[in-house]
């Protein structure tokens, strides 16, 4: 029984100090805990809408705590730059620097938000009795400063990993292979671009080296330099068989080539020199003939198969037969059939480019 009395009175201790709520939803306690000068912090409040859930509201509040502390970031930055002169910026050696805070404060002064906060923490909490909820979003100054240091290193790393191996495929053949790699490498060097911003932004301290602004537009020059030259060196090889009834439709592959050839796309006589293969067959149908009195109408369509091979890794990325809508004629089956023909035309194109990414 007394086991069971001190364990009533140990619950009543707990459970209001488990209910009670965290220091930082007191400005106070934020403040001392929190200084302007060592965090940035993003504090919000809200209610739940009426039919909202409890999960729904927290994120959208977290979220909200985020963009409040990059607002809070750009609000430092912009009162660190009104308080230094031109001379003042000169005097200190590092105006590349001052021009890229300048670049940040403006990219962020429309939107206040940041795409990624590295070291940022976010807590909410949810007042059961107010139906208030409050989240909270902080990170060191200090630790945001060493990530984006870190960031920046190991994405410009992987970047010159990428370029290597571009560099390699596009050696051995493999184009195809090789643009993808690089387009990798251009979106590394995207975030590294964000990184640079944001620390230049933060870090007083922070010098052309340390944010390595030489070696990575010089990766940036190398990889569009080396996507131009294989945009450029694109090859196919197209075999194209369109039947129109006892005779040919060669206007299908001369539609097909003149529509590529506008993406820089080249065509070879040997599949095995090309990039990608592509393999259509397509043949006219009757459909149906109508008598209207001394007219008639003559209905024809065009089915067609169409294979697209990717040459670099022998895989068959494409492969599905297309139906043309019917097209009609007062002059026979065979000019409803080419008006068939240019009708699934467009078609075929758009198919061909969607898959070689032109």
């Amino acid at each position: 029984m007394r086991r069971l009395v001190n364990t009533i009175l140990l619950l009543i201790v707990i459970l209001p100090l488990a209910a009670q709520a965290p220091d930082w939803t007191n400005a106070a306690s934020r403040k001392m805990h929190y200084p302007s000068d060592t965090y940035y912090t993003g504090y919000i409040e809200g209610k739940r809408q009426s039919g909202e859930s409890l999960e729904d509201a927290m994120s959208q509040l977290k979220d909200a705590a985020r963009v409040e502390l990059a607002s809070t970031i750009r609000t430092s930055v912009e009162q660190t730059l009104d308080s230094r002169t031109q001379s003042d910026m000169q005097q200190s050696g590092s105006f590349f620097d001052e021009q890229i805070r300048e670049t940040f404060v403006s990219e962020t002064r429309i939107t206040s938000s940041i795409k990624d906060i590295p070291g940022l923490k976010i807590e909410a909490y949810n007042n059961s009795k107010t139906n208030e909820i409050c989240a909270f979003a902080y990170v060191k100054r200090s630790t945001l400063i060493n990530h984006l240091v870190k960031r920046i290193a190991l994405l410009s790393g992987k970047t010159e990993n990428d370029l290597e191996q571009a560099q390699e495929m596009a050696g051995s053949g493999q184009k195809s292979q090789a643009r993808n790699v690089i387009e990798r490498g251009l979106q590394n060097l995207a975030q590294v671009e964000e990184a640079q911003n944001l620390l230049a932004a933060v870090d007083e301290t922070t010098d052309e080296e340390m944010l390595q602004i030489e070696p990575t537009r010089t990766l940036y020059r190398q990889l569009t330099s080396l996507r131009e030259q294989l945009r450029n060196a694109l090859s196919i090889y197209l075999q194209c068989e369109a039947k129109l009834f006892d005779g040919d439709y060669r206007t299908l592959k001369g539609a097909i080539e003149g529509a590529l050839s506008e993406a820089e796309v080249s065509f070879v006589n040997d599949p095995e020199e090309a990039d990608w293969a592509v393999y259509i067959h397509a043949e006219a149908q009757e459909h149906a003939k109508k008598d209207f009195g001394n007219m008639s109408n003559y209905a024809a369509f065009v089915e067609a198969h169409m294979d697209i091979d990717r040459k670099s890794n022998g895989k068959r990325v494409y492969s599905s037969g297309l139906t043309s809508d019917i097209a009609n004629h007062t002059r026979g089956f065979e000019p409803a059939a080419r008006e068939a023909y240019k009708n699934i035309t467009p078609n075929i194109i758009e198919i061909l480019k969607k898959q070689i990414n032109l």
